[in-house]
């Protein structure tokens, strides 16, 4: 329901200010109130300056008093400094940003005035009219298709470049949504070996296009939109080379970033019917931005390596959470394709469908942070692979600080237990359970928690000891389902399991001895079935001392093994 029609005795306040206001003030020539187009209410008013009349409407939102009205020309025109474009609202002192419910529409008509005959006075340089209106980055973008990237380490470099100077560059330009393209230098230099590379944003795969970069000792004399006459004259008189005249056969896109040392300007020439055209680029200065945004505890993260098998919904999310908490290097193990069943709770999108999902993963965690090292083995780990190839699989995750299974394969789970047991190397491992029921989270230390095979003959242990039905489609308690049908859950199911398991790895990366988590396995309730009473009933689950996680193995008995190894050398041939 329209606000006039909840609240007739507002309209009635509204209606008797105004009137009141008119009758007080001779500025106020005419105040009428009309009923326009989607039963808005409204007021047509003229304000009288010095003889000229100012035709203005203040014009109630449908949510108002929540809401605050605006003032608009009636006729179209720019009547200040303060307005939102020829035709657009006044700024005045009552906005969004500040609004009460308790001001009317009689107060913003005053405000109105109080502009009109502030910037009068200015004009003849009595006072100012203070501006309160600070746009953000966002709002000054939104008119600019072309943005140019000026980042901490770009801004760092070229601050050194003497002035005169110009330098080879290569420039990454790619599309962004809503039709926009987003530029940034790549490197600087030549481009097999360049002098400095962009590390703060990650690889989106964008071709490399070339460019020059050139220092000057100011950008107050350049136009905001040069043609290409005037940018060729600045690049030869710096390094004599000549774009004015394109040729068949010659470079079609060229970049220009022109830099005093603090910020830049970027143009793009383009060669079309034999002429050159220029596309200036708005600047967006992210030299400031390198504000701290994760804890100092993560630093260390840049310097491990995680092991993750299943990149499935679950295996996908805890992937993508490490990489943005500070994960750089890591090995992704799925032999599975995606299909576009899967996008319902995975983190790739269509644009990965039918590629492997390792693949998908590597290319995802390369866009999500820079300076990614991903291995990728598209292998099926405890499926029909040789023997070779599951070996070599192994051999690469014991070289991981972290193994995480997210695979709910008791095949799969037993070849990185055992990984993590002969490596001495830390397991998670997580499951989702089937129905939207909740999931499971475990974090397995060498020397601290039980082996990982005897923990999960434990964990079993527990499911059956809570003496409630399992509401799963198996006995086993395993995410499961049969048939080769799909587990059943939703994105925000995995994704709960996923940010906790996200968090054990992370916790056994940073605080490996000291650990935030009192337990080492937890089950986590997203409904109020099976033995959670709601959503959100965790329940941590005890491990008891198992045996060690190596055997221990005497030394007569390693000397003997050695001993063995090498009358093997003295009988082999040079075949073997």
């Amino acid at each position: 329901m329209i606000w006039w029609a909840k609240d007739p005795d507002r309209l009635k306040r509204e209606v008797g200010e105004v009137e009141l206001l008119r009758e007080r003030w001779d500025w106020l020539s005419m105040a009428t109130p009309r009923l326009r187009d989607g039963l808005n209410f409204a007021f047509d008013f003229d304000v009288t300056l010095d003889g000229e009349i100012f035709a203005l409407r203040l014009e109630y939102p449908a949510f108002f008093p929540e809401t605050p009205p605006s003032v608009v020309p009636r006729d179209g025109r720019r009547l200040s400094q303060h307005q939102y474009g020829s035709g657009g609202e006044l700024c005045l002192e009552f906005r969004s940003d500040n609004w009460d419910p308790a001001i009317t529409g009689a107060m913003m008509i005053e405000s109105a005035y109080r502009l009109l005959v502030g910037e009068r006075l200015s004009a003849e340089g009595d006072s100012i009219v203070p501006s309160a209106h600070s746009a953000s980055l966002g709002q000054e973008l939104r008119g600019w298709n072309s943005r140019f990237l000026v980042t901490h380490g770009f801004a760092a470099h070229v601050a050194q470049m003497p002035v005169g100077e110009f330098r080879d560059a290569t420039i990454s330009d790619g599309l962004a949504p809503k039709e926009t393209w987003v530029a940034y230098v790549r490197s600087i230099g030549a481009a097999e070996a360049p002098d400095w590379r962009e590390t703060g944003i990650p690889d989106r795969g964008d071709r490399g296009e070339p460019g020059l970069v050139l220092r000057v000792a100011s950008l107050a004399g350049l136009p905001a939109r040069p043609d290409q006459g005037a940018l060729d004259r600045m690049i030869a008189e710096a390094d004599g080379r000549n774009l004015l005249s394109p040729t068949e056969g010659q470079q079609r896109l060229f970049f220009i970033v022109i830099t005093d040392g603090r910020t830049a300007r970027m143009f793009c020439s383009y060669a079309r019917d034999m002429a050159w055209n220029v596309i200036p680029y708005q600047t967006v200065d992210l030299a400031d931005d390198v504000d701290m945004r994760l804890p100092p505890d993560n630093g260390v993260l840049g310097r491990k390596k995680v092991g993750i098998v299943g990149c499935g919904s679950l295996g996908s999310k805890i992937a993508a959470s490490l990489a943005r908490s500070g994960i750089r290097e890591f090995v992704l193990v799925d032999d599975d394709i995606l299909k576009p069943g899967n996008l319902v709770r995975h983190d790739l999108d269509a644009r990965s469908v039918a590629a492997h999902k390792a693949d998908g993963m590597a290319a995802r965690l390369a866009a999500v942070v820079a300076g990614t090292n991903i291995s990728v083995r598209r292998v099926a780990l405890g499926g029909p692979e040789s023997s070779g190839t599951t070996a070599s699989v192994l051999d690469e995750l014991a070289l991981c600080d972290l193994l995480i299974d997210a695979t709910a394969d008791p095949q799969a789970f037993n070849f990185v237990a055992s990984v993590a047991r002969s490596s001495l190397r830390p397991l998670v491992w997580a499951e989702v359970y089937a129905g939207g029921i909740g999931g499971f989270v475990a974090r397995l230390r060498p020397g601290m928690e039980p082996p990982p095979h005897a923990a999960r003959q434990q964990y079993l242990a527990w499911c059956r000891d809570q003496r409630v039905a399992w509401h799963g489609r198996d006995s086993a308690y395993c995410t499961h389902a049969t048939g080769g049908t799909p587990l059943v859950a939703d994105d925000a199911d995995v994704a709960v399991i996923a940010a906790h398991a996200s968090r054990m790895a992370l916790d056994a990366l940073i605080r490996p001895v000291n650990s935030a988590f009192p337990y080492a396995a937890y089950a986590i309730g997203l409904s109020a079935r099976w033995i959670f009473e709601e959503p959100f009933d965790t329940r941590p689950i005890t491990f008891s001392p198992a045996g060690e996680w190596q055997a221990e193995v005497s030394p007569e008995r390693s000397a003997a093994a050695i001993q063995f190894m090498l009358s093997l050398f003295v009988r082999c041939d040079h075949a073997d």
